[in-house]
């Protein structure tokens, strides 16, 4: 999920605890930011409802996201 938000233009880093990631895009300026926890341990995975928000994000600011994208390949 982290490479996919990425490859979108996301910035990803590490929260304030350990397991958690926010995300922000500076390219949208009506985004602020997203969190999301991974869980701990040695293969921690995103929980079920974290993806699903993820994807409602990305489907909000669909529009915006091909904007963008247009633009990068444009240039």
């Amino acid at each position: 999920m982290i490479d996919c938000l990425q490859r979108l233009g996301f910035e990803v880093r590490e929260g304030k605890k350990s397991g958690h990631r926010v995300f922000v895009h500076h390219g949208i300026q009506a985004f602020r930011s997203g969190a999301f926890t991974c869980g701990h341990g040695k293969n921690p995975e995103i929980k079920p409802a974290y993806v699903t928000q993820i994807i409602r994000l990305i489907r909000r600011y669909e529009s915006e996201f091909i904007e963008l994208l247009e633009q990068d390949h444009d240039h």
